[in-house]
């Protein structure tokens, strides 16, 4: 029923401007045909659809008032940005603007908050700024929202968001604005945090409950990631999930307790549950900062409970066709976005594999279909996974659903009635050796690196096998995918065997180069000839100069034989002093450290160099350290001067 309003929706934000003429011609079409169908009711849907999209994209907008460089005062608790008017040129005509800021607060972390309002004053006095809590900053960059641009321009158009500013706050205004509660849910995330701040596990907690990562090391992001966890400590539909069923359990509670009278005057169970569980999700979705996941998910919750408190006849596909229809219609451009459709698909997929059956092995059978296709999707954005994340998914997910997320829910609601936490205690004593597995399954046990498939056809024989799984139903057929798609994946374990091109490694406090397991060049054969320490002939690229290892003695790499030379890249076996390191900046040398038995692997895959960092392999991807930035590079200028 619904359909050809989407697809109106899903076009009026995808056409392109010249093709506007065609568009519109389609929508009359469609209308026309919806009048000699006689189907009002998709007629009107469509109308109200194409409305909401006229008033969306197409109403003229004012350019942006700010320039880099100006000063403007940022009201954290109100949600504006204000700005004098005697910054503008007096021909420029203010309008009203919703700009995402960004800035970086006391400890590095880069802060991002949506949905400021441009205020102008043209007078601002210093008692103004006190009243009204008003943090002056300097707007040091501009972004524009893009549509057909990278990824965090198109994310700043989806949100309607009329520009992103970076702001650069004093040390003083930053140490104020964190000592300042902007809200009551920041003020909520201060208090628990006081509570269990000396819970080890909390760090783990806070994120599963409200989505907060921000007491996470580098060593646990890439733990997660790499369990492939990701999905679980991400506020999202799953959470959302585990809110409904919470409060299915409090309404049947309520229902047990409710009156006679009550009960005999008409009300249903439906309607109970109805009244009990969509506030319990809106308290949820504030809590969580209104994330889009969340919202989506309370909408289908929402729609799916009232049909069924109204008794309206309608399948479950319906119910959620509907309920995507109501997040288009009040944001139509979400549909660029792809959480979007992975949130519905994903919903999608549940009611299609379940609705037949919802026997223990049906639903054991579909979360290791979700936590298998999740690997496959995977593939492509992060440099490895663990081989037992199905294994750890489905272990955790259930733990999470029936004991994690409710006792350490519980365990908030506790800390905010009477301010103890005693139920937390007994928590964290069975997540401290949850926490402690964990780690062993990700430190010890194989990694599937996805970068050795020097080709994309294994990637797409498991995207076609998911396919394939998903189309059929039969529980048969769908372990055979399994097995085929885990076939593939666990290849990558076999080809990671492999012995490296190019081997650099640390023996002994020395640099050596091995082709093969073939030592081909020592430190210490040199001496003081640097010319013999060059090893770019190895490298496998037309450019083969420039790449040098370190002297044994480190004064030996003078000015004047990096100039005669023209080293680019200097290996480094250990920290040297710092105006080794100053001389290399200022000649614009490169270098990197290869330390105490550490190795730098070169992998030549046809027109690829493939680098491996044996201290970056927990956390290449997440390029934090120094080492991993400039293996990244080197990786980088390799490459290009294969093309």
């Amino acid at each position: 029923m619904l359909l050809s309003s989407l697809s109106i929706l899903m076009g009026a934000i995808l056409v392109p401007s010249d093709y506007l003429w065609v568009y519109s011609t389609h929508i009359i079409l469609m209308c026309l045909y919806l009048i000699w169908s006689k189907r009002s009711i998709v007629l009107h849907l469509t109308l109200l659809s194409f409305i909401f999209v006229i008033l969306s994209e197409f109403l003229p907008t004012e350019p942006l008032p700010l320039k880099t460089g100006y000063l403007v005062w940022v009201d954290f608790e109100k949600q504006q940005l204000v700005y004098k008017k005697d910054q503008l040129p007096s021909k420029f005509s203010l309008s009203k603007s919703v700009v995402s800021i960004v800035y970086v607060n006391e400890t590095g972390q880069r802060q991002t908050k949506d949905n400021f309002d441009l205020t102008a004053f043209r007078e601002l006095s210093n008692d103004d700024v006190r009243i009204h809590s008003l943090y002056p900053g300097e707007v040091t960059s501009i972004l524009l929202p893009d549509k057909n641009g990278p990824w965090w321009l198109r994310q700043l158009y989806i949100k309607k968001q009329t520009a992103q500013l970076t702001i650069r706050f004093t040390d003083e205004t930053l140490h104020e604005i964190e000592e300042t509660h902007f809200s009551l849910r920041n003020q909520l995330f201060n208090k628990l945090d006081l509570v269990f701040g000396e819970f080890n596990s909390w760090r783990f907690s806070k994120a599963l409950l409200l989505g907060q990562d921000d007491l996470w090391s580098e060593r646990d992001t890439w733990i997660i990631r790499t369990l492939g966890l990701a999905h679980l400590f991400v506020v999202s539909g799953l959470h959302t999930g585990f809110m409904f069923a919470i409060g299915c359990l409090l309404s049947r509670a309520v229902w047990q307790v409710l009156p006679s009278r009550i009960m005999l005057s008409g009300l249903t169970r439906w309607q109970c549950d109805a009244v009990v569980i969509m506030p319990l999700l809106i308290m949820y979705a504030y809590i969580t900062n209104w994330g889009e996941p969340v919202v989506r998910a309370s909408i289908m919750l929402s729609v799916y409970l009232c049909a069924r408190m109204f008794a309206i006849k309608a399948s479950p596909y319906g119910i959620i066709t509907f309920a995507l229809w109501l997040v288009l219609l009040v944001n139509p451009r979400a549909v660029l976005s792809p959480s979007l459709w992975l949130s519905f698909s994903m919903v999608y997929l549940l009611i299609g594999y379940c609705q037949t059956s919802t026997k223990l092995s049906r639903l054991f059978m579909v979360q290791i279909m979700l936590s298998t296709a999740s690997m496959v999707l995977i593939l492509g954005w992060q440099e490895a996974i663990s081989s037992v994340s199905i294994l750890v998914n489905i272990a955790l997910i259930p733990l999470a659903a029936f004991l994690w997320f409710p006792i350490a829910l519980l365990s908030c609601v506790e800390s905010l009635l009477i301010g103890t936490a005693y139920s937390y205690q007994l928590l964290d004593v069975l997540l401290y050796y949850i926490m402690m597995i964990v780690e062993w399954t990700a430190f010890q046990l194989p990694l599937l690196f996805f970068e050795q498939f020097t080709s994309s056809f294994p990637r797409w024989i498991m995207l076609l096998l998911i396919g394939f799984w998903v189309y059929q139903s039969p529980l048969k057929r769908g372990v055979v995918s399994a097995m085929g798609i885990w076939c593939v994946l666990f290849l990558s374990v076999l080809i990671d065997g492999a012995i490296a091109d190019v081997m650099l490694t640390n023996r002994d406090n020395k640099l050596i180069v091995s082709d093969q397991n073939e030592i081909v060049l020592n430190e210490s054969w040199a001496g003081a000839d640097v010319t013999r320490l060059m090893f770019g002939s190895y490298l496998n690229v037309e450019q083969q100069g420039g790449y040098v290892l370190s002297p044994s003695d480190i004064t030996d790499l003078t000015p004047q034989r990096l100039l005669d030379h023209d080293i680019k890249w200097v290996m480094l076996k250990g920290e040297v002093p710092e105006q080794i390191t100053t001389m290399l900046e200022a000649m614009n040398v490169d270098w990197l450290v290869i330390k105490a038995d550490e190795s730098l692997a070169f992998h030549f895959q046809k027109n690829h160099v493939l680098l491996r960092h044996s201290s970056c392999i927990y956390s290449f991807f997440l390029l934090k350290s120094d080492t991993c930035k400039r293996v990244e590079k080197l990786e980088s200028v390799l490459n290009y001067l294969q093309t």
